[in-house]
């Protein structure tokens, strides 16, 4: 896989000014939870890699610009979320002396503002954002146990209610899953489902103790307690369609169109997959006890095997690729690998289909993309300036400040190639970046964001 740095055609020039200079400054510091950037370039070897990078050509250019501006909103934005067609952010709003917080939605990829409501929550930071249907969930970050998932309509921002902390979403978007605990005990003893549009009540039934409430595939629902009883139920209707008796289980999860869990087979402790609607067993892989967590690899399953996290396809159980790394983090359209110290590896090794896998090594002590196919190094995350947090279902976006308060260079990772691919300048600095496939959003200055429409 190659990492492609080059424009596929020079930037075109950048826009004029607009009244009121929404590049003004540069935000202090790192962008607001974004990856801390690296040091800055000289400015002579800045100078020479971007006339590097020009001198590059890529495939044939398409007609116009790549990087068109579509609108720009005066806005003291925190969190930038794209969710479907719509961006969610949220802003300060100051009140007298007192500062309230506020959270707005705008048309993508037009870029009109479509409504503002306040925002009831503990805490301003975005937890996550999902667009189903007619409506947008978003859940605010709180202190444990006292969060809550905010329905509200699409067009036009109203609540429509409001699921306690817990929401479990099939995976069709159409049904809610609230695990409801006993008036004197604490512990989950109801599971209601609901219509995540309305918030009717669909059904109910109750649950052993211990049982983890997790969607199934098509959307239906997964009922696994700890003495190993599994269920599947019609998520509408709540109507069982299997029942298995595991054997004792633990940490059961979906992943991957799986049903995975750890499980003790003659004394010896694995991971075992199920088929979600059969509850068949699908494989079981020795997996030890140890530091690290089991995660979603984009269509595959990585799990902590020391030093290496070792992904596996999860119809099969075996090993596709393995890389050096304490952590893998899906976001959606991409993956992260994460390496708390060691030294950098040398990035030379491929993925291996069957049982034999393949190691990739990378640079240690940072984080960086890797592709979801091979586990191979695409990009160091160290190159960017990027943010993580609250990115909704968007893809990576990186921009570069070579100068303080010059323009930045913009580059997205091109969906089905995986090659990194610059898309334009923006004419002053920018923060917090977020994108899709055919859309650029990006804090601009201390109290702006910048809506831009690109092409690959």
């Amino acid at each position: 896989m190659v990492i492609e740095l080059g424009l596929t055609r020079e930037p075109q020039a950048p826009p004029p000014t607009t009244a009121g200079g929404w590049w003004r400054r540069r935000p202090s510091g790192p962008a607001a939870g974004g990856w801390s950037p690296v040091r800055r370039a000289r400015p002579y070897a800045v100078l020479a890699g971007l006339a590097m990078l020009l001198g590059l050509t890529g495939a044939a250019p398409p007609d116009g610009p790549l990087l068109v501006p579509v609108a720009a909103h005066q806005v003291k934005a925190r969190d930038i979320v794209l969710a479907g067609d719509r961006l969610l952010v949220t802003s300060a709003a100051a009140q007298g002396s007192t500062t309230t917080w506020q959270l707005s939605a705008y048309a993508i990829p037009a870029g009109d503002l479509l409504w503002t409501v306040p925002l009831h929550a503990a805490s301003w930071r975005l937890r996550q954002v999902r667009r189903t249907g007619d409506v947008v969930l978003v859940d605010p970050r709180s202190t444990p146990g006292a969060g809550a998932t905010m329905v509200l309509d699409a067009a036009t921002g109203q609540t429509r209610w409001v699921a306690p902390d817990g929401l479990v979403l099939t995976d069709d978007g159409r049904t809610a899953l609230l695990p409801e605990p006993g008036e004197s005990t604490g512990v989950p003893s109801t599971l209601v489902a609901v219509d995540v549009g309305s918030g009717d009540e669909l059904w109910s039934t109750g649950l052993a103790a211990s049982t983890e409430v997790l969607a199934g595939a098509a959307g239906q629902v997964l009922l696994v307690g700890a003495d190993g009883r599994a269920e599947v139920r019609e998520g509408r209707t709540g109507a069982v369609r299997r029942t298995a008796e595991l054997g004792a289980v633990s940490r059961p999860d979906s992943m991957g169109g799986t049903l995975v869990m750890r499980q003790s087979n003659g004394g010896q402790l694995g991971m075992v997959g199920y088929d979600p609607t059969t509850l068949r067993q699908l494989w079981q892989r020795p997996v030890p006890y140890g530091p690290g967590r089991i995660t979603e690899c984009g269509e595959l399953i990585c799990f902590p095997a020391g030093a290496q996290i070792e992904a596996v396809d999860p119809l099969t159980g075996e090993l596709v690729w393995r890389i050096d790394a304490d952590l893998v983090v899906d976001f959606d359209s991409y993956l992260v690998a994460y390496s708390v110290a060691g030294v950098p590896a040398a990035d030379g090794g491929s993925g291996a289909s069957g049982g034999s896998g393949g190691t990739s090594g990378a640079g240690a002590g940072s984080g960086r993309i890797v592709d979801p196919a091979t586990g191979r190094t695409l990009l160091p995350m160290s190159a960017w300036y990027t943010e993580l947090e609250g990115r909704g279902d968007a893809t990576f976006v990186g921009y570069r400040q070579p100068v303080e308060d010059g323009p930045a260079w913009l580059a997205v990772l091109t969906p089905t190639t995986q090659v990194l691919r610059l898309v334009g300048v923006a004419p002053g600095p920018v923060g917090g970046c977020v994108a899709d496939e055919a859309t650029i959003v990006c804090r601009s200055g201390a109290d702006g964001i910048t809506i831009w429409r690109y092409q690959l």
